[in-house]
C-alpha cells in the first residue's frame, strides 16, 4: 500500500467511525440494546410484508431462541406486534408498530444530522466534486459485486 491509498484509507475509516459513534450514542440514548434497535430497523423496513423470526435468525447470526427474547422485549415497549401470518397459522408475523417507527425515524434523523456536520465543513461545490470521486471509486465495487453496496438504494 502506498503512502497514499494508506492516507485515504484512514481518512475513510475515520469518517465511518464518526458515523458509528454518532450511531452508537443514539443507541445509548433510545435506551435500546444495539440488537434491539437494529431489528427493529430491520422490521420497519419490511413491515408492509412482515417479518418471521427464522429470517432474523439468519439475518442477524443468532438463535431462533435469542430472536424470540428480543422480539419479547420490543414487543413489551409496544415498538413491534406479532400476529399470525394469513397463509400459515404456525409463522407469526412482525411488523413495527407506530412507535417503533418512530424511534426508528428519529435514528434516522439523528443519523442525518451526524453527516451534516461531517460534511459541513465544505462547500457545496466541495462536496459535489467529494461525490464525484466517490462515485467513481465506488463504481468500481459495484462492478466486483453482486449488487450494491449497504445503504444505496434504501429506502
Amino acid at each position: 500500500m502506498t503512502a497514499r491509498t494508506e492516507r485515504l484509507a484512514v481518512l475513510l475509516r475515520t469518517l465511518m467511525f464518526a458515523q458509528r459513534a454518532a450511531g452508537e450514542e443514539w443507541i445509548r440514548e433510545s435506551g435500546l440494546t444495539r440488537s434491539q434497535s437494529f431489528t427493529l430497523g430491520y422490521v420497519d423496513a419490511h413491515s408492509d410484508r412482515g417479518v418471521i423470526g427464522r429470517e432474523l435468525a439468519e439475518m442477524s447470526g443468532t438463535t431462533p431462541a435469542s430472536v424470540t427474547s428480543l422480539l419479547q422485549g420490543l414487543e413489551d415497549r409496544g415498538y413491534i406486534t406479532r400476529e399470525p401470518s394469513p397463509t400459515d397459522s404456525r409463522v407469526k408475523l412482525v411488523r413495527a408498530t407506530a412507535e417503533g417507527s418512530r424511534v426508528i425515524a428519529g435514528f434516522d434523523e439523528a443519523m442525518s444530522a451526524a453527516q451534516e456536520r461531517l460534511f459541513s465543513t465544505l462547500d457545496d461545490a466541495e462536496q459535489d466534486a467529494l461525490i464525484a470521486l466517490l462515485e467513481r471509486v465506488t463504481d468500481g465495487v459495484d462492478a466486483q459485486d453482486d449488487g450494491p453496496p449497504p445503504g444505496r438504494g434504501r429506502r
